[in-house]
């Protein structure tokens, strides 16, 4: 089935869809896009020269495409999710979900309200990688998860147009348009949702649209599931350049696993009388391409398609990844209120 795709925006993120699209599924139709901004829809006419070339949202929507990315800043999601939707056009989405939890819970709506698929970006789940994660957790190869973990040491946010990301209005805070990932992710390995959550963060040394809106460069934050696992996530965006070592894991009554993403490598411990032998190490390159060159990538369109000719719900159906959102969201209430927050 040969599907007619749209792109509402074609930034960095929304530049990346078209280029793997056009180079990795040749048998779908690059039908349309749409961009305010002059600079990203010239990339996007020479990555898609047969395209239509839309002067608004409602052309875009109202066009012939059976499919559209969203690739906006995070608060646009659920108005155009939604314009969408009631136009019947399937939609994928980029994460943050929403950047409020009012919006999140909007977007779940209409998830329920419309026969379409709402894939959500969180394209880590579609790696094998972290799926390795899932499975060994889950063949309770390490006993109960008891506890999760991320911690991210890196430098700042890429520049985006008009320093959008930097701004919490629009982009929800740091933790919402980034960490809703790890979050997602993390709530996935444990299968459970979050209840609540605390943390502290601040702006101490990375500012650049320079108000009160400035998101957070670091931040400590503590949560706890409805099964009682409990997880934490340690964040900097002023560290030195560093090889990419995002270290996430979960613990276990009876072992451990943890992610070594530098080397491709998940290694796993058995908690037990020889606690000192080395870790079995599982090797798992991946494929690691477009904006942010993130596992998964390629894997989440082919399942976004796959979802609508299929006719079946994919791994990251708004409604099966809300709590990656709601769960950041809260967290950023949580160090800006300084309380433990419900999530």
């Amino acid at each position: 089935m040969k599907l007619k795709l749209g792109f509402l925006g074609t930034g960095s993120m929304g530049l990346s869809h078209v280029q793997l699209v056009r180079d990795e599924f040749p048998q779908m139709a690059l039908s349309a896009f749409y961009d305010p901004h002059g600079p990203s829809e010239e990339k996007a006419k020479q990555a898609a020269p047969g395209a239509l070339v839309c002067r608004s949202e409602k052309e875009l929507i109202e066009s012939d495409a059976d499919a559209i990315f969203i690739s906006t800043p995070g608060f646009m999601h659920a108005d155009f999710t939604e314009e969408c939707l009631k136009a019947g056009k399937h939609v994928f989405g980029e994460k943050p979900v929403m950047t409020t939890r009012e919006g999140c819970h909007r977007m779940v709506a209409l998830a329920n309200k419309y026969d379409r698929v709402v894939l959500i970006n969180h394209e880590l789940r579609y790696s094998k990688y972290f799926q390795k994660i899932k499975d060994i957790v889950d063949a309770g190869e390490i006993g109960e998860p008891q506890m999760v973990w991320c911690k991210e040491f890196r430098g700042p946010f890429l520049k985006k147009v008009g320093d959008w990301i930097q701004d919490s209005r629009y982009s929800g805070g740091c933790l919402v348009d980034k960490n809703c990932h790890h979050f997602d992710l993390m709530n996935w390995w444990v299968g459970s949702k979050p209840r609540k959550v605390c943390g502290f963060g601040g702006t101490d040394v990375v500012r650049v649209v320079n108000n009160q809106y400035e998101v957070i460069d670091h931040a400590s934050v503590s949560f706890e599931y409805e099964n009682g696992v409990r997880g934490g996530l340690l964040l900097c965006m002023f560290s030195p350049k560093l090889p990419e070592d995002l270290e996430m894991g979960v613990i276990g009554s009876d072992g451990m696993v943890q992610t070594r993403m530098s080397k491709d490598e998940i290694r796993q411990w058995k908690r037990g009388d020889d606690e000192t032998k080395e870790p079995i190490v599982h090797h798992l390159p991946g494929r690691k391409v477009g904006w942010g060159a993130h596992h998964g990538f390629v894997e989440a369109h082919d399942a976004f398609f796959r979802a609508i000719i299929e006719n079946k719900r994919p791994l990251t159906d708004v409604r099966d990844c809300v709590n990656g959102t709601l769960l950041a969201v809260a967290a950023e209430e949580a160090i800006a209120k300084g309380t433990v927050v419900e999530v």
